[in-house]
């Protein structure tokens, strides 16, 4: 396969997972909503949708890291495996929130009790919050990073490249503290009361 051939591909791949993510998360996103399994029942396709929608996220994410790892290990074999594993990783994982919201939905009204599942769904929700959240935020940025490390050292614009590195760099700290029950809104706000508090006192002191 020629490099224009994988470039296309990859670039249609990019595409598919950017849609199958924002089309697909929304609609499994109202498991996590108060009442959620109410919720579901009242509408189960479209939650079987989106879940069928983020496994093809995973599988173009998968795609992506293989075409993309003949062209990069040119430059760096290294840093091209690492990427590789890092978006396999990233698509198992999606994976798995995929199929965690499939066991909420077998947990929902009228369905059969299956063991523990049906008694927790709590966990299963935390486990696909987890898993996604891993794979969709902190491995994508991992990732970015690798990826526009690679591009930047191949020569390519060195804006484009530097773009990336900040979008992926921003991507997974968001990931990191949303992981942590945090979000970059809150901890900003959090930041300029604490500026504001200390220039009060600093004032005061003066």
């Amino acid at each position: 396969m020629s490099d224009q051939v994988i470039a296309r591909t990859v670039g249609v791949l990019f595409i598919v997972g950017t849609v199958t993510a924002i089309v697909g998360g929304s609609m499994v996103l109202a498991i996590e909503h108060p009442g959620a399994l109410a919720a579901v029942a009242a509408d189960h396709s479209r939650v079987v949708t989106g879940v069928l929608l983020e496994l093809v996220l995973a599988l173009s994410v998968l795609g992506i890291g293989a075409l993309l790892f003949p062209v990069l290990r040119r430059r760096d074999e290294g840093l091209a495996l690492a990427y590789a594993g890092v978006r396999t990783l990233e698509a198992v994982l999606l994976m798995a929130a995929s199929v965690a919201a499939l066991v909420f939905l077998a947990s929902g009204p009228g369905a059969r009790a299956v063991g523990a599942v049906s008694r927790a769904p709590a966990l299963v929700l935390a486990l696909r919050e987890w898993t996604y959240l891993s794979g969709s935020m902190v491995l994508l940025g991992v990732g970015g990073l690798l990826l526009y490390s690679l591009l930047f050292r191949a020569s390519l614009p060195a804006w484009l490249s530097l773009w990336g590195l900040v979008a992926a760099a921003l991507i997974l700290l968001r990931g990191v503290l949303e992981l942590a029950g945090l979000d970059l809104p809150g901890v900003w706000q959090a930041y300029w009361r604490h500026r504001s508090r200390s220039t009060r006192w600093c004032w005061r002191c003066g």
